[in-house]
């Protein structure tokens, strides 16, 4: 590099002409940059778009109705992270690939705890990626084989209910038929709640005993004109009364159409471990006339 000789003056003039010569080596580096840059990577890309659940011949299994949010991706047993659905996923890797993808929701409704859901199956498939390209990819998920489902009933197409009312509740308590209050199938669980008529309290009918994995979740669709609380009753079954505490869990905002969550049980069960028994229990008030709606409970563990 040559500087200009105005320049070279200004310098020597100035008695900068050592930091000049000291600055030479510096800027024909920064000069040369672009020479010596690596070429820029094409990366391949894999779209998710959507997704389906499907039911097995697992006894018991019932809807495949779902909510899952955000995809983990792995690439080649390498991760490569946990996006929201649909989403485009950069690979910076080309040929033939294993791509491995797994369902992540929600925990207990809350957008920020995102968890891998433990009952349902990875999705693998193999890719040839090609710098790029655009793969798409639809994930099909199942209950894993080591999922168990502890009530029977709880799409309540049966006359058999799963929750059974408690007191303080004064709300009317039914199995509905409406086309308009079920979400699916024939029958769904309502509430009516009124002036009078105003404290909804129920508990699961059937006691729960935590497997040794802990690992349980509750599923349910539903759809509410009030807040409603659900959570555990504990239950020592040598001494059943007074009841152990009552431990809330997850609450859900009203809604005026049909959600899906998923609330994990686990860490509650594994806090109150001296308790080897549970009920699940769902609480709500309400001031004036509305409506709760539940369908498709499903306590799910594994053993």
């Amino acid at each position: 590099m040559r500087f200009p000789v105005n320049i070279l003056h200004f310098f020597s003039r100035s008695g900068l002409m050592s930091y000049a010569l000291r600055l030479t080596p510096y800027a024909l580096l920064l000069t040369s940059c672009s020479l010596i840059a690596p070429p820029a990577t094409i990366p391949s890309y894999i779209r998710v778009q959507s997704y389906t659940v499907k039911d097995t011949a697992l006894l018991g299994q019932g809807t495949t109705s779902s909510n899952i949010t955000d995809i983990w991706v792995d690439e080649n047993s390498d991760f490569r992270g946990i996006y929201q659905l649909p989403v485009s996923v950069p690979i910076l890797n080309s040929g033939p690939v294993t791509i491995s993808l797994q369902a992540v929701v929600q925990e207990d409704g809350i957008v920020s705890n995102l968890l891998p859901y433990p009952f349902y199956t990875y999705y693998n498939t193999n890719v040839n990626l090609q710098p790029g390209k655009l793969d798409t990819i639809h994930p099909i998920f199942y209950y894993n084989s080591k999922t168990k489902f502890a009530w029977p009933g709880g799409d309540f197409e049966t006359n058999n209910s799963v929750l059974k009312t408690f007191p303080p509740n004064n709300a009317d308590c039914y199995i509905t038929t409406s086309k308009d209050s079920v979400f699916e199938g024939l029958r769904s669980y309502a509430v009516n709640l009124s002036t009078g008529h105003d404290t909804f309290n129920v508990k699961s009918s059937l006691l729960f005993t935590p497997p040794a994995s802990d690992i349980v979740w509750l599923e349910m669709n539903y759809k509410t004109d009030f807040p409603m609380d659900i959570g555990i009753n504990l239950v020592n079954p040598a001494n059943p009364s007074p009841p152990g505490p009552q431990e809330f869990i997850s609450g859900v905002n009203p809604t005026t159409s049909w959600k899906k969550i998923y609330i994990n049980v686990t860490s509650a069960l594994q806090y109150f471990n001296q308790y080897p028994n549970f009920f699940i229990y769902f609480y709500a008030t309400g001031s004036g006339n509305g409506h709760i709606l539940i369908d498709n409970l499903k306590l799910l563990y594994l053993e």
